[in-house]
């Protein structure tokens, strides 16, 4: 099985890391820190996989990239 895709930015002007995914219908979520946006992550994809009813039963991989614009 293929690695859901999981793409992490952090969003300057808000202060937050953000996370969304085509492999997961409906995930958009934000976090301050990159520890808690990862800790939503663990929760929020299989709860949206029981609402969809879609995706594929654990375990699971996940590939995180991650994007981070440096001035």
């Amino acid at each position: 099985m293929q690695p859901l895709k999981i793409r992490v930015f952090r969003d300057p002007a808000a202060g937050v890391w953000v996370a969304e995914s085509e492999d997961v219908p409906g995930l958009v979520t934000e976090a301050e820190g990159l520890e808690r946006l990862l800790e939503k992550l663990q929760t929020m994809i299989p709860e949206l996989w029981s609402l969809n009813r879609t995706g594929p039963r654990p375990p699971v991989r996940v590939k995180i990239e991650a994007e981070l614009s440096l001035s």
